[in-house]
Formats: structure tokens, C-alpha cells, sequence
């Protein structure tokens, strides 16, 4: 279980926490609610955005101790441990609490509908805080909420290659991988891995999702000057092929939480900035520019050999 101090920290940061897992409302979510946009999620894959569940079901558990992560890592566990909760326990709990945290805007939603729509979350992003694959029940987890949701997505570090061998592909599940350095030097320095291997599992886990008949997308988290030159194209090239995703997503580092201590503000490129680097690695690369979200500073590319429909039916 979490120790009182990680609990502290969490909720001082509007979490709700249940055991070893934890929720929290997006930024997008309640900008939805209020009827003032919505996330890239929805723009390029059509999920609810008033209706997205970001959760956690290791939510201070965590192999990597990276640099841009708005977490408290450096206080978090290396590993799991403790008491198991099952997947239906987690989901039934933290619904309630989201419904908590969601409580204070009915004074301030004038749409009704769509606040007691958002009650009901049907798009589960299984991210947030910690990895979570270090969870010894994370495939239940996504057998479970597949049968019942209309959307969820798993965002890992990818450094649990055993565990995503075990995925089965459905057609409401979209995998994600985060890929924060072109190269091993890089992967060290930004994401200040625990286990001496975590490089080598990284590229284990790529090229296990090479085969995998899901939706697949890899995400490169910019960092301004440090992991965005000219140079470091030939390794996100190389990294990308291994796995063939649908998808290649960039987005910007966004000095947020604890991350303001470790990079800064000016590490945080602007969207002309994510833009300019998207392209040079659609140009050498087999994608294409597919989307854009100017507010979220992220850039889309599709794989042109992709068959994968863009937005969830």
C-alpha cells in the first residue's frame, strides 16, 4: 500500500486513492464538461473526452524515474508489493471516487446531460501515474474493462515485455509505448531506469508489439535540447521500424508538477517547435502527416501501411 507521505503528495494534487491504485479528472475533461474543447483523444480517435477515466492501478509504482514525469517519482516504489485488488474492485471503487471528484462542478456545467453522462465514464486511459504493468493483474484489468467499455487505452514505459506478450487484441484496446530516447546513452539519462536491463527490455518489448494485431502507437515525449536534435533522428527511426506502429505520436514536455523542479519551463518546446521535428522524421520514415492538435502542442503521424481506421466506430 501507499505510504502516508505518497498519499499526501497525490492528493495534494486532486487524486483520489484507493489502495494502490488512484484516479484523477484531466485538465481536457473538465474543459469539456465546461463546454470549452476537448483533448487530442478525441480528435484523432473519437473517444468521449468528458467521459475519459484516467487511472492508475500502480499509481506510486514505477521502474523508470523520469525526468518529465509530473509525478513524484523519486518517492515511489521500484516494484509492486502488497495486497492484490482484483480488477472489478478497482473499477467499482474509483468510479465512485471520480464521481467525487466530479461533485464541485454541478454549480458550474450548465449542461446537465453531459455532467451526468461524465459520471458514467466510458473511456478508460489506463495511465496517469506509475506503470501500469507492474500491476500482477493488468491483463485481467483489460479483459475485464474491454467487455464492459466503449474505449481504453494502456500507456507503458514498456520496460514489462513478459506482461504485454500476454495482451490480447481487441478491437475497443489501443496500446501505447512511450519512446523518450533514440538511444540507450538517452534512455538513461531522461528516464533514470532502476533495473540495469530496462534498455534491453524496451527493445524486447518492441519488437513483441511488431506482431501484435491491435492498434499500436508509440509516443515521443519532446524535451527542447535534449532529446529532439537532428542527431537523435536515426535512433527514433530505428526504434520506430522495430515496431512498425499505426501510429507515431510527438508531443511536447509540458512543465507541469514535479517536472518544474527537474527540467524547467524552457524545456518545453512550443507547437511550431513539435512540428518542425514530427516532420523530420515523417520525411525519412514510411508516414505520413495525418493530424494535429495545436493546444495539446502533439502532431499525428499514420503508418501508410496501416489498415487501422483512425477513430473508434
Amino acid at each position: 500500500m501507499l505510504s502516508e507521505k505518497v498519499k499526501q503528495e497525490l492528493e495534494k494534487k486532486h487524486y483520489k486513492i484507493f489502495n494502490h491504485t488512484g484516479v484523477q479528472i484531466c485538465e481536457w475533461t473538465k474543459r469539456s464538461l465546461r463546454g470549452e474543447g476537448f483533448c487530442y483523444k478525441e480528435k484523432f480517435y473519437g473517444v468521449d473526452c468528458h467521459r475519459c477515466m484516467q487511472f492508475s492501478p500502480s499509481v506510486a509504482d514505477c521502474n523508470l524515474k523520469c525526468l518529465f514525469c509530473w509525478c513524484p517519482n523519486e518517492l515511489f516504489t521500484n516494484k509492486f508489493s502488497g495486497e492484490i485488488d482484483e480488477p472489478e474492485e478497482i473499477v467499482k471503487n474509483l468510479i465512485e471516487q471520480r464521481k467525487k471528484l466530479l461533485s464541485g462542478f454541478g454549480g458550474s456545467i450548465a449542461n446537465k446531460d453531459r455532467l451526468k453522462e461524465a459520471l458514467e465514464p466510458n473511456h478508460f486511459a489506463i495511465s496517469l501515474s506509475g506503470e501500469p504493468t507492474l500491476y500482477p493483474k493488468i491483463i485481467e484489468l483489460i479483459d475485464y474493462l474491454t467487455e464492459r467499455m466503449r474505449t481504453i487505452f494502456l500507456v507503458t514505459n514498456g520496460t514489462v515485455p513478459e506482461q504485454l506478450k500476454k495482451i490480447k487484441p481487441k478491437k475497443n484496446f489501443q496500446l501505447y509505448i512511450s519512446l523518450n530516447a533514440p538511444n540507450e546513452k538517452k534512455f538513461k539519462e531522461i528516464c533514470r531506469p532502476v533495473e540495469k536491463n530496462a534498455w534491453d527490455r524496451f527493445n524486447e518489448s518492441l519488437e513483441i508489439m511488431h506482431n501484435f494485431k491491435g492498434r499500436r502507437v508509440l509516443r515521443i515525449t519532446q524535451i527542447k535540447g535534449f532529446n529532439d536534435s537532428d542527431g537523435d533522428i536515426p535512433g527514433y527511426l530505428k526504434l520506430i521500424e522495430k515496431e512498425n506502429p499505426d501510429f507515431v505520436e510527438v508531443k511536447a514536455y509540458m512543465s507541469l508538477g514535479y517536472s518544474k523542479k527537474r527540467l524547467g519551463d524552457n524545456r518545453m518546446p512550443s507547437f511550431e517547435e513539435v512540428k518542425k521535428f514530427a516532420l523530420k522524421i515523417l520525411d525519412k520514415s514510411n508516414y505520413r502527416f495525418e493530424d494535429e492538435a495545436i493546444n495539446s502542442r502533439i502532431v499525428l503521424l499514420k503508418n501508410k501501411d496501416s489498415k487501422v481506421v483512425n477513430k473508434f466506430e
